[in-house]
């Protein structure tokens, strides 16, 4: 599916996360609007008291805004919302699934007036691009918001009402924030509850032991357990690409484990604990617990065999309920779990998710009042109202600890994301990205790793290939452009 593909962290008593964005500069008269003076606000303007901004400048926000498989629907209702309650404040909404090429574009014509306000962090140049531009001052720093009281929360700041680890682990540079999480999803097994409840099969396995068990019980009832898509066999990095930092902190190497990853260190891919996730996965494809014929699958057929049952499991990512919405039978019922690499119930289960990024940036030269009103709406996207209506709606995770609280909000959750909202109330589970600190230098050695990467996992998975030799393979290539980038 057209879906975010940098994003970090998320959650435990909920879930959550995705995206939103919005833009630019200009009152209605076409006029660039000038900052407010705080000298001759007081007594001679009238302002909002939460926000100290002036009611009677109009200011007009340009956005380029990334319509991608959430659609516009949610961002459209969180506009709306602000500016009922902000009646100067209008946006100027560039809508498009190449809206990177549109930023690019832009970026590349070093014009600021014509730039966006606000944009959704997405780049033709990927996580390299967007970190170049921030390293060469282009964007707004938004640290002041983590301190902020949110809208529909007076006395509690930004950064305490988020779910754990979203404002600790939240990626900065040079010590500050560019882009918010007010959203995200999680990725994992998704499978039909009311099929696994009629055959009696294990819904949550609390060891790897168990879950090779449940797979044998799958199988034994001529079902094929676990299917992914191998046209876009990164899928399966769903399931196995954290399960390293799960060894590790069973091993008690965590935090070494963690560094060495995020900063780009070796051992990378022939690190021990990651040799031990791809030997399970292989381990898997030689008890025939994947399809025949998988290396052919698109994501939305693989998706299709668990709502047709013919098989049981899909790696995949919480957004598969709106995806399939048009093809999911009566009865159906979205399920979740992860695989469990522990011996023992009481360890921790690691989710991949998207939270960390996401949220809109801001360019940074634009007029003052323009950028405190696109950061008051990038405060507005953490309201409640705002997060269910994204979940209800987009099937956005929420990033609020406190969206649960209301059980009418829960009730209006799309059953998928529920669902992993469910497994981490049994669970002790642990949500983090792949996301990186250190960006390495574009090197065709790397690309090389990519396309063997992607060409070679589905016959790891069947266990047609050794995952040792593979990982050796890309071990080369990688540490090949990492030596080029010391020189």
């Amino acid at each position: 599916m057209n879906r975010w593909k940098s994003f970090s962290v998320l959650a435990t008593a909920l879930l959550t996360f995705a995206v939103a964005a919005v833009g630019c500069g200009k009152d209605e008269s076409g006029t660039t609007a000038k900052p407010s003076d705080p000298a001759g606000a007081a007594g001679q303007k009238e302002v909002y008291p939460e926000n100290g901004l002036p009611k009677n400048e109009k200011v007009t926000l340009k956005f380029g805004f990334w319509e991608n498989g959430y659609g516009r629907e949610w961002i459209d209702n969180a506009i709306q919302s602000f500016t009922k309650k902000y009646p100067n404040v209008k946006f100027d909404v560039t809508y498009s699934p190449k809206i990177n090429t549109v930023i690019s574009t832009k970026v590349a014509a070093n014009n600021d007036d014509d730039m966006f306000d606000i944009i959704s962090p997405s780049f033709t140049g990927g996580d390299n691009e967007k970190t170049s531009l921030i390293l060469a001052g282009k964007f707004e720093p938004l640290d002041d918001l983590w301190e902020r009281e949110l809208p529909d929360a007076p006395g509690k700041k930004l950064k305490d009402m988020l779910i754990d680890g979203a404002y600790k682990n939240q990626r900065r540079f040079d010590n500050k924030t560019y882009d918010l999480p007010m959203g995200g999803y999680a990725t994992g097994l998704f499978f039909d509850k009311a099929f696994f409840e009629k055959n009696g099969w294990n819904q949550n396995p609390q060891t790897w032991d168990e879950f090779v068990k449940l797979l044998d019980d799958i199988k034994a009832k001529g079902i094929v357990p676990l299917t992914f898509p191998g046209i876009y066999a990164t899928y399966l990095d769903y399931g196995f690409a954290l399960k390293r930092f799960e060894l590790a902190e069973i091993n008690g190497t965590l935090d070494k484990a963690l560094s060495d990853y995020k900063n780009q260190k070796l051992p990378n891919y022939m690190a021990p604990e990651n040799v031990e996730a791809y030997k399970r996965l292989a381990e898997l494809g030689k008890k025939g617990f994947f399809p025949q014929g998988v290396s052919a699958l698109t994501h939305t057929q693989s998706q299709m065999q668990i709502l047709q049952h013919k098989a049981a499991m899909v790696f995949t990512g919480d957004w598969v309920q709106n995806e399939m919405k048009d093809s999911v039978p009566d009865g159906f019922k979205w399920g979740f779990m992860v695989i469990p690499f522990g011996t023992k119930p009481e360890q921790t289960k690691w989710i991949q998710n998207g939270t960390g990024s996401g949220g809109m940036m801001i360019w940074k030269n634009k007029p003052e009042l323009n950028k405190k009103w696109a950061k008051e709406f990038n405060l507005w996207l953490f309201t409640n109202d705002v997060q269910a209506f994204n979940n209800k709606n987009a099937g956005i995770l929420p990033i609020r600890k406190d969206f649960a609280d209301d059980p009418k909000r829960l009730e209006q959750m799309q059953d998928a994301p529920r669902s992993v909202l469910e497994y981490t109330k049994k669970n002790k589970t642990r949500f983090e990205t792949l996301q990186k600190d250190v960006v390495l230098d574009p090197h065709p050695a790397h690309a090389q790793v990519a396309k063997i990467y992607k060409e070679q996992l589905p016959d790891v998975a069947l266990g047609n290939k050794d995952p040792v030799a593979f990982l050796e393979e890309l071990e080369k290539l990688f540490k090949e452009g990492l030596d080029a980038q010391k020189k």
